[in-house]
Parts: structure tokens; sequence; C-alpha cells
């Protein structure tokens, strides 16, 4: 297996729900949400893996364990490994976020 220190825009990949797959290592792979458009509030799910994320532009609400949290430019959220969580894009929504264990999704 090569080591990657290094992903360029051309060879990100792009994932089933619009997400852009940035750069993966050993422990955690990293992603974007690149302006999301709101469409209504996505089922809830569970994962497993960690989500670590920070808002760039736009706002959300984010459900996590029943507590739902207003989410806009600046901030950084969390939805631990098999949570059940749903989230509804309010504004035009880029975000980064960092799983852990990596993850294709």
């Amino acid at each position: 297996m090569t080591s990657s220190y290094k992903v360029s825009q051309s060879d990100t990949t792009h994932g089933p729900e619009g997400e852009h797959h940035l750069i993966r290592g050993e422990q955690s792979s990293m992603r974007l949400w690149h302006r999301e458009e709101p469409s209504g509030e996505k089922p809830e799910t569970m994962n497993e893996y960690e989500t670590l994320g920070y808002v760039i532009e736009g706002r959300a609400e984010l459900t996590v364990d029943g507590q739902t949290i207003a989410l806009a430019p600046g901030d950084s959220y969390r939805v631990p490994m098999n949570a059940p969580h749903a989230y509804r894009i309010l504004e035009t929504l880029t975000a980064v976020e960092v799983t852990s264990p990596p993850t294709e999704k």
C-alpha cells in the first residue's frame, strides 16, 4: 500500500450522498460537503465511526440522540459512533468533516 501525503482537488472522489472524499489516513478520513442545498430532513441514521465537523458557510440543524442543535458558520460539531442522528440543511451548507475510523461514506 502506498502512503498518500497529498490529494489534489482533481483527485478527490465523490460519494453517493454528494460528499467529496478528501484524504484518508490510517486512523481517520476527511470529507467535504460543498454547497449542499436545503432539501428537507435527512432520515435518521447511525454510523460505525465518529464524526467531527466544522461549518464553513450556511446553516443546518443536527439532531443527535434526540437533542437538536443549530449549526452556523464557525461552529464545530460531533456525532459519536453509533449515535442516532439526522440533519436538515437550512441554508446552502459547506462543511468539512473528519471520521474515525476512516470511511468511504
